[in-house]
């Protein structure tokens, strides 16, 4: 092993991904840890870019595409309790990479703070939020942004104030970064006011989302301005299927798996409903999914 004795109790080999993803498959990580506190993380992001170890921080994988060859490098999970921390001051709220984004909004809420309840029912963890500005038609993420910790492949740390990061439509120059916190500014609010609001967004966004039970991944995004819904219909593709997986007809862009499915199935099919719809509409559609 390439880790130092004082790393390997969070570490380990050939570890199965599919456990980790909402798709339920992909192969194993050559390398797969669980930091127990913010100076393991730097430690093995440190020792992995020394190794010169490929390196890929897993979060709620709800939209992660993992091929069957699994990933050649170190996955960090970023799930134990010191990674999910979160603190609030004033109107400052500050969590680590790993908390969930649903357990971070549950909170502000209740502190009165406002600003990301219009992100309930948004599934993941705030790194993977931020790192994609997650949003709905309302707002997005990166407007509450007030700064973002990041490590390079180094172990360094660097904090990137609002003015340094440049959010657009899902997306962020931070996609690529290591991402170890982020702080939000938000306003204050009445909580049962604030808990409402919460409450009609996450109705909203699960009936547009198919149920717990489905191996499922939000393949596509709705278009700023257009309707993905009659783009799908248009170019006849609503229902498309590839192999195990098939364009879900109740819930427009999001795809289910079933039976054994194999990635390059999933990869042909965004293939083909994205070609079928810029072809009928000139229209390009935004995915956020990853594939590793």
């Amino acid at each position: 092993m390439i880790f130092s004795e004082k790393l390997r109790h969070c570490v380990r080999e050939n570890e199965p991904l599919s456990t980790y993803t909402w798709l339920q498959m992909g192969g194993p990580a050559r390398y797969f840890a669980e930091p127990g506190s913010w100076d393991e993380l730097v430690e093995l992001i440190c020792q992995a870019n020394q190794a010169r170890v490929l390196i890929r921080l897993l979060g709620g994988g709800s939209n992660l595409l993992v091929r069957e060859a699994g990933v050649d490098g170190l996955v960090i999970y970023l799930a134990t309790a010191e990674m999910c921390k979160l603190e609030i001051s004033q109107d400052r709220l500050t969590a680590r990479a790993g908390a969930k984004l649903n357990h971070v909004i549950s909170a502000a809420v209740g502190a009165g703070l406002g600003g990301l309840e219009h992100l309930a029912g948004i599934p993941g963890n705030v790194g993977a939020a931020v790192a994609t500005n997650s949003g709905s038609n309302n707002a997005d993420i990166g407007s509450r942004v007030a700064s973002v910790k990041v490590i390079d492949r180094s172990g360094q740390s660097k904090v990137l104030t609002a003015s340094q990061l440049n959010f657009g439509f899902r997306r962020s120059t931070l996609d690529d970064s290591l991402i170890g916190e982020v702080e939000f500014k938000l306003r204050p609010g009445d909580p049962a006011e604030l808990t409402r609001r919460m409450q009609s967004h996450w109705i909203v966004r699960r009936a547009a989302q198919p149920g717990t039970g489905s191996r499922t991944v939000q393949a596509f995004l709705e278009p700023d301005g257009t309707n993905l819904s009659d783009l799908l219909d248009q170019s006849d593709v609503r229902d498309a299927r590839e192999g195990d997986f098939y364009m879900d007809p109740m819930h427009p862009g999001f795809v289910i798996a079933t039976g054994q499915p194999q990635s390059k199935d999933l990869l042909a099919l965004l293939a083909r409903v994205s070609r079928s719809v810029e072809v009928r509409s000139g229209i390009q559609l935004h995915s956020q999914l990853k594939i590793w």
